[in-house]
């Protein structure tokens, strides 16, 4: 298709190009024969003695009666020249003393002031040469039925004996008789071709009226090969419909118009394309039948295939303890051993699935509560040397208070039925933790918490917040009072739980948190908490760790230092049901 799409494409554009340079030339005649009708007409009545004569005795009588006696024998003479078909439709003889003398559609004699007119000093210029105007909207004439007729008009001067300019002659015709022979070619198929005429200086003289955007730019593009020859064709990229376009043009020497005839490449190309896409059609009909026939003759080959590939593709850790077993139906024996070769090797991981999630929850369940253990005892020892600091100086219903707390706290820590509690009960936890601490430092401790209230019924791991309080309480006390604990919670984009704990101490030292990070970054690695991790920062590993059995790649952590002075530990995770 492509070789016969280049192969056919070079020999109708060449046929085509050359059948569009005939037309151009032969349009070009035609237009020459209509004028010299008119110009016949024109160079009749220049060279005929008896116009001379009596136009002679018309300019020298001033005798009303005898002008009109030799006016009406001169409009006899010009309608019988015109002939009985009426070759032109109009004839006017001017003299420079503003009169006219017409013989056709009007005949008899009016005032009209050639100065005004804007072909009198051109036609002057041409010293009895013709000179063709451009189609206008009858001025002379009268009446209704030629109010929207256009006309042309062919001037030349007219001589007496004596090669004296006495007047000047002009032949009219209706500017549809003239063009009627581009009207047949154009009407059949107006969308095809456009066909253009312009005068020597780029007027146009047809179509009249036209509002076609392209013809200024054929003109112009036409006229600077004029210089090298009078007829061709050429093809041009048309900057307006951004396609390319096939001209063939021809320069009248007798005119001095320019036939430019226009045509769309892909115009010029549509029986090809035409053919091309019935080919590409029936092509793709040929090819769809091949391929069903194909998928005929090879089903009883794939789809055994297909079949065990979708139970294995349909095989994962979630259906694997469901009994999807199926049968190939097949009579190729070595696909259905292979089936069977799988259907027991699914059995056997069953069963080795099973075998290691049961080993996995109980290392999970002994890591999560060894990793509780460790905060017990050190929560612990902390609150009992603030009861004996207070017993020592006196202070007794605080240590009432704080025993009230310490006793409620003890069930909660000492309470191993759930690992995981809702973050309101951890919060009242953590919020009997720091009164405790208050009644210790008094006014130079201060605290707020504030947490979203979306948030009371979100799960999370138990005693997960209590160890980074302790922090912060720990190293914000080590500056000079007064000291604060903030605690707020978020919700984050609708799906993540998030709480930051920020206090007032000096922050985390750079070698201090490189190591934080470095050990969080092991952890990933290994899943657990080294025995020398206890030293480093201990609740933060702690809670890390804690974080990421429980939510993995979807927690939320971050350690960092506030401008001002201070800590902020960051954590969070996706909410779960």
């Amino acid at each position: 298709m492509l070789f016969f799409y280049r192969y056919t494409s070079r020999i109708i554009t060449s046929r085509i190009i050359d059948s569009m340079q005939r037309l151009s030339t032969s349009i070009s005649n035609q237009l020459d024969l209509e004028i010299r009708k008119m110009d016949t007409v024109s160079i009749n009545i220049a060279y005929s003695n008896l116009v001379r004569d009596y136009f002679a005795n018309y300019l020298e009588i001033y005798d009303p009666s005898l002008r009109y006696k030799y006016s009406k024998t001169l409009i006899d003479i010009f309608v019988a020249m015109t002939g009985p078909f009426l070759t032109v439709q109009q004839v006017n003889l001017y003299d420079f003393k503003d009169n006219m003398i017409g013989a056709g559609y009007f005949n008899g004699t009016m005032k009209f002031d050639l100065e005004k007119s804007i072909w009198f000093r051109d036609v002057i210029k041409l010293s009895g040469r013709k000179y063709i105007s451009t189609p206008y909207n009858n001025a002379f004439f009268a009446g209704e039925f030629y109010r929207d007729r256009y006309f042309i008009s062919l001037y030349r001067v007219y001589f007496n004996n004596f090669r004296e300019r006495t007047g000047i002659i002009e032949t009219i015709r209706d500017y549809s008789s003239i063009f009627t022979g581009i009207e047949d070619i154009i009407s059949p198929n107006p969308n095809e071709i456009q066909i253009y005429v312009f005068n020597e200086k780029g007027v146009p003289i047809y179509p009249i009226l036209s509002d076609h955007t392209d013809q200024d730019f054929y003109f112009h593009t036409v006229n600077k090969m004029l210089n090298n020859s009078q007829a061709g064709t050429i093809s041009i990229d048309n900057s307006t419909t951004e396609e390319k376009d096939f001209l063939a043009y021809t320069r009248s020497e007798y005119t001095g118009w320019t036939v430019i005839i226009a045509q769309s490449a892909d115009m010029v190309m549509l029986p090809v394309s035409h053919f091309n896409r019935s080919v590409l059609i029936v092509s793709l009909i040929l090819l769809t039948f091949s391929l069903l026939l194909s998928l005929l003759i090879s089903n009883k080959i794939t789809n055994p295939i297909r079949e065990l590939h979708h139970t294995i593709k349909g095989t994962d850790l979630e259906n694997l303890d469901m009994d999807n077993t199926q049968k190939v139906s097949s009579n190729i024996r070595e696909l259905e051993e292979l089936n069977n070769a799988f259907n027991k090797m699914r059995t056997k991981l069953k069963e080795s699935m099973e075998n290691l999630l049961i080993a996995k929850q109980k290392e999970m369940e002994a890591r999560t509560l060894a990793l509780q253990s460790q905060i017990n005892p050190h929560f612990l020892r902390n609150c009992l040397a603030n009861i004996s600091i207070m017993a020592e100086e006196g202070v007794t219903e605080p240590i009432i208070l704080m025993c009230k707390n310490i006793s409620h706290m003890l069930y909660y820590i000492s309470n191993d039925s759930c690992q995981v509690v809702k973050l309101k009960t951890e919060i009242d936890y953590v919020r009997r933790y720091l009164e405790c601490i208050k009644i210790r430092y008094g006014e130079n401790l201060k605290y707020t918490i504030d947490i979203d209230e979306r948030m009371k019924d979100i799960k999370i791991p138990k005693l997960l917040i209590q160890p980074l309080v302790e922090n912060a309480v720990k190293y914000g006390t080590s500056v000079e009072p007064p000291w604060s604990i903030e605690i707020n919670g978020f919700i984050v984009d609708d799906n993540y739980w998030k709480i930051e704990i920020k206090d007032g101490g000096p922050g985390f030292s750079k070698d201090k948190m490189e190591i934080i990070l470095n050990k969080i970054e092991e952890i990933k690695c290994k899943g657990a908490v080294s025995e020398e991790d206890k030293a480093i920062g201990m609740g933060i590993i702690n809670v890390f760790s804690r974080l990421y059995l429980k939510y993995q790649d979807k927690l939320i952590f971050n350690i960092e230092n506030k401008d001002n002075g201070g800590a902020i530990v960051t954590i969070g995770g996706v909410i779960q049901d």
